[in-house]
């Protein structure tokens, strides 16, 4: 049995509005990434670091100091960051790397440089990897294997028995590994005869979710590797770090 899910990748995409952006969108289009489009302000700053996008590609304009401070308050924060321009030079692009890009890319260049920049940027940070996941049938996170083919979750290689739904949710999960999911988009994608509403579907993924976690966890209490993002959604991670535990009203 073959489970396929779209990865859901995307890029917030920060550019004054008289930039020429509509070639480089093309390019991340073509790539498989949904692009949103903001202007350069502290509300997307904001937005940039909330962990919704799989990357953020940020324009840097030479005649201002902003850019590489919002670089360096990303790169702080963890968040894949592309810095983009126009013609920038040598001093510019080293300036925005020393600052914390992940790459820099000339706007205008050709999209097949801009995809292959993009996707180096998701291997290093660990997302997921469409082609490889679709060579080998498993998917890879931290500790966690994910065997598409099989329908089956090894952690740490100790098989873990998770139901359909359960599977699927954690599928879906691993194929977005590192991004915040709100729990709308999660049952959405792994449920093909109805359609929730974000509201609705709070209620019903907490379910899941602690269903989930008493079987994948070590611990219950301990979120290693089904993380709650307070107020957004829910991340999966490879179990490398330890979570707190979280009072029962905390815990979906």
């Amino acid at each position: 049995m073959n489970i396929s899910r779209p990865s859901f990748e995307s890029c917030l995409l920060v550019a004054p509005a008289d930039v020429a952006t509509r070639g480089f969108v093309r390019a991340l289009h073509e790539g498989g990434l949904a692009v949103l489009q903001r202007e350069p302000d502290p509300p997307s700053l904001a937005l940039a670091r909330t962990g919704e996008f799989s990357v953020v590609a940020w324009y840097v304009d030479p005649c201002s100091a902003s850019a590489p401070l919002a670089i360096v308050e990303l790169a702080t924060a963890g968040v894949p960051i592309v810095a983009i321009h126009d013609a920038g030079s040598p001093e510019l692009i080293a300036e925005c790397l020393l600052a914390g890009a992940d790459a820099c890319l000339d706007i205008e260049a050709d999209s097949r440089l801009v995809i292959a920049q993009v996707r180096a940027v998701l291997r290093r940070r660990g997302a997921y990897d469409g082609a490889a996941a679709e060579a080998s049938g498993l998917l890879q996170v931290g500790d966690l294997t994910v065997d598409v083919d099989r329908c089956e979750v090894q952690r740490a290689g100790t098989y873990v028995a998770l139901t359909a739904s359960e599977f699927r949710i954690v599928e879906f999960m691993a194929r977005n590994s590192g991004r915040v999911l709100r729990p709308h988009e999660i049952l959405n994608a792994v449920t093909a005869d109805y359609k929730y509403l974000p509201r609705e579907a709070q209620d019903v993924l907490k379910v899941y979710v602690r269903r989930i976690r008493r079987k994948l966890e070590p611990v219950e209490t301990e979120s290693r590797y089904l993380v709650t993002v307070r107020g957004f959604g829910y991340r999966l991670e490879g179990g490398a770090q330890l979570r707190p535990a979280r009072t029962a009203s905390h815990t979906a």
